[in-house]
This record gives C-alpha cells, structure tokens and sequence, in this order.
C-alpha cells in the first residue's frame, strides 16, 4: 500500500477503484445532455423523458456509492463508510468473511452486529481480505 491508500497513522484505506467513479459521472453526464437534446423536439413521448431521467439517476446513485464508499483499516478494527451508513466493526466483532467469486468477487464481512460487503472493484481487495482474516483470528474451515 502506497501513496494515497496508506495514511500517516498507520491506517490503510481501501477504495474502490477511481475509474468506476468516473465511467459513471461520464455516463451521467451523457444521459443529461442527451436529456436536454430531447427538449428541443417537439411532441417527444413522456416515457422517453422518464427514460432519460431514470438514467440519470441511475448514474448518480452509481456515482455516489463509487465516490463515498471505503473501509478504513486500522489497528483497533474497521470503519466501512459506505453510501448512507458508517458502521464499526472491532477485530473482535468480525465472525466470518464469506469470498464469492465470480466474475466479481464478493466479499461478505459478518460480524457481531451486522454484516457489509465489498467487491472485486475495490483496489487491493485480496490484501484487504488478507488482513481483515489474519487480524480477526480466523482461517479456512476444516474440510
């Protein structure tokens, strides 16, 4: 970890990755200019309007949760900030992390009070999956 994903004190951060972010503000910004195009016809059907807005929207929301979405690890546990909520969890508080993969890997933190995922998107997701397994104590089930 370097440059902008390791912080002075000793917490890393783990985001996903920028480029996401900005394919859907440039998707976004597509969808409102393509938006505003529509206002200089003349007898556009409504739902063509909705379309357009839904897309927009779409964007947004994409953009939002890709631009405010992170874990902050530190030495006490983590801090995931996600779209709308920020939740902490201790080492302690960490039961299980459940890895699905397929073509993006998920990554299901359970803890004590709740649970939070992250993807494959994320940037150095498999040393943050690495970390959050070796500092909560656990290991692959016996099989």
């Amino acid at each position: 970890m370097t440059g902008r994903d390791a912080e002075m004190d000793g917490r890393q951060v783990f985001r996903p990755r920028r480029g996401l972010a900005v394919a859907m503000a440039v998707a976004g910004l597509l969808w409102v200019a393509v938006l505003l195009y529509l206002f200089k016809f003349e007898g556009v059907p409504l739902t063509t309007f909705l379309s357009a807005g839904f897309f927009i929207l779409f964007f947004g929301v994409s953009l939002t949760y890709y631009a405010r979405t992170l874990i902050v690890v530190d030495a006490r546990g983590i801090t995931y900030r996600g779209m709308v909520r920020t939740r902490r969890f201790s080492f302690s508080d960490i039961r299980n992390v459940d890895v699905l993969p397929g073509p993006v890997t998920v990554y299901a933190i359970r803890g004590q009070w709740g649970f939070v995922h992250f993807t494959s998107f994320f940037r150095h997701h498999q040393t943050l999956a690495r970390i959050l397994v070796e500092r909560a104590g656990l290991g692959p089930l016996p099989g």
